[in-house]
């Protein structure tokens, strides 16, 4: 492994404007770097850096080798680990020694990497930290895009879709859990990020017009509603994100079958099954879309 004794990490310089005669763009030039010396090199090769350099790489001031989390945490670009709006429904847990566990790696195109660093987490089972899309060079990593995520903490998974003609799109998958040890708690959700100048952005998504908060899509849900007779109206829903250029599209699948909990095994009859996609649409840093037939066929 590399020792953090032979890391070298830089702050890149992201505003030619401090070098005089400089015409490179911001998006040419890393964010921050972690560098090794030369006798390092061939452990660099491999791709490998132990967790306690990637929270070095990504947090400023990480408290080592304890790897506790300073009070007010920023990303290597030097701003404050954050997300907006602070959601009030939920309450920050006590903060711990970092491990590897708060780490998930993805791979990304052009022979990238993505990187989500777990900071705080939450009493509904998400949590929040530095994201980057990294690149390995020669020297060691650079940061090519960093920012905030704020997502499910269960079972994440990353990826990066090509967005437009030039931008790009970090959609995070994870499972949202009240209860560590209850399954039934768990919501799996997709939250949309786009990278804009080196930058993932949290962005928030409306349909028909009302803002729905962060920019983000719930994979499954179920709504029991029980009926005068007693029977319940059960309805489920599965969807799925499609993304082609500049066109994101909400696939849904939506199920409705009324059921007598009293049977023993469950009596359920088919009532309705459909389909439907919904364009997300990006325009004015937001994302918009229509509302789902979900909001109706989940009510008697």
């Amino acid at each position: 492994m590399i020792s953090s004794t032979f890391v070298r990490l830089l702050p890149a310089l992201v505003a030619c404007a401090v070098v005089p005669g400089c015409r490179h763009k911001p998006t040419d030039m890393p964010v921050c770097t972690a560098y090794v010396t030369a006798e390092q090199a061939d452990e660099a090769d491999t791709r490998v850096l132990p967790p306690d350099v990637w929270f070095e790489l990504l947090v400023m001031g990480i408290h080592r080798p304890a790897l506790t989390v300073p009070d007010e945490p920023r990303e290597c670009s030097g701003k404050a680990v954050e997300a907006t709006p602070v959601r009030p429904d939920v309450a920050a847990l006590p903060r711990r020694a970092l491990a590897e566990a708060d780490l998930t790696f993805a791979e990304a195109p052009d022979n990238q990497m993505l990187v989500w660093a777990r900071l705080d987490h939450f009493d509904d089972g998400s949590a929040r930290g530095p994201v980057a899309l990294v690149r390995w060079v020669d020297q060691g990593v650079e940061v090519r895009g960093i920012g905030t995520l704020w997502a499910p903490a269960r079972r994440p998974r990353l990826r990066l879709e090509p967005f437009g003609e030039k931008d790009a799109l970090l959609i995070a998958d994870g499972e949202r859990c009240a209860k560590q040890d209850d399954p039934q708690t768990c919501t799996r959700e997709m939250h949309l990020l786009p990278l804009i100048d080196q930058r993932f952005v949290q962005v928030p998504m409306y349909e028909d017009g009302a803002d729905v908060g962060p920019a983000h899509v719930t994979r499954v849900e179920r709504s029991d509603v029980a009926l005068p007779d007693g029977w319940i109206r059960r309805a489920d829903i599965q969807r799925h994100l499609r993304v082609r250029g500049d066109e994101i599209t909400i696939s849904e699948s939506i199920r409705v079958r009324e059921c007598d909990p009293a049977s023993d095994p469950e009596l359920c009859q088919e009532r309705r099954a459909t389909r439907e996609e919904r364009l997300l649409v990006w325009q004015d840093n937001r994302f918009s879309t229509t509302r789902s037939a979900w909001d109706q066929m989940a009510r008697p």
